[in-house]
């Protein structure tokens, strides 16, 4: 039985240029009042400061002894990535709500970080999401994102039922911007180097997962080093600025 071809992707799958990512765990006694509070104030209230395109949260879909067991995934699109440095969003980040004050204590192994948006390819927003943490060996960084954008992209964008591809870099300065924060003042965070996130709308998460695994098999003979952690979510809500 013949199909019909997977139809090409457009560019500019993110809004923006720039992205903010958080990911971890969560204190499993409090996590309803957690999500209560991520729901209803605090994505609002980050969507409403400008240059905030949209958000989109996630939860673990699979669990896998190959996986990091990060619980939620959260990704901001901004416009740029001034954004993160800018005046509107570290006043947000030095006045925290006092339900904000006791909500961000309940991550668990968070990190945090602000990215560039290197590489983003999409024919639609999938419903579920693989995300990698990786990065290059010193000097490779160019060798790598090559190989992950003109050669994984493509490859992953051809699988039946991959509906976007996207490739965030730390931007070092954006994540130090909010550090030294009232928001974050008791909460242990930790970064990232580079998210490799793939977006599908799979029947299957665990055969995905497989093929998300398998096509970044070559990740060290081609300048990524060898630490690598992985998540596999399910989509939970968005929300994009007026």
């Amino acid at each position: 039985m013949s199909h019909d071809p997977v139809p090409p992707a457009s560019s500019g799958g993110l809004l923006g240029e720039a992205a903010l990512a958080l990911w971890g765990g969560i204190d499993p006694g409090r996590e309803a009042e957690f999500n209560d509070w991520y729901t209803h104030e605090h994505l609002p209230e980050r969507i409403a400061i400008p240059g905030f395109l949209r958000a989109r949260r996630y939860v673990e879909s699979v669990r896998d002894a190959r996986l990091a067991g990060w619980r939620y995934f959260t990704l901001y699109e901004v416009a740029t990535g001034d954004v993160l440095h800018s005046a509107a969003y570290l006043h947000a980040l030095n006045t925290p709500t006092p339900r904000t004050l006791s909500s961000l204590p309940l991550f668990r192994a968070m990190s945090r970080m602000g990215c560039m948006v290197t590489h983003s390819v999409s024919r639609g927003m999938g419903g579920d999401l693989f995300a990698a943490e990786l990065g290059p060996e010193p000097g490779q960084a160019e060798r790598l994102r090559a190989w992950l954008t003109k050669t994984v992209a493509p490859r992953m964008m051809a699988r039946s039922g991959s509906l976007a591809v996207h490739l965030c870099e730390n931007d070092e300065g954006a994540t130090r911007a909010g550090v030294d924060v009232a928001s974050y003042r008791d909460v242990r965070t930790g970064t990232g180097r580079w998210l490799w996130l793939v977006e599908g709308a799979w029947t299957e998460p665990v055969d995905a997962l497989d093929a998300c695994i398998e096509g970044l098999s070559g990740l060290t003979a081609h300048g990524g080093d060898e630490t690598i952690a992985l998540g596999m979510f399910r989509f939970l809500s968005s929300l994009t600025r007026p």
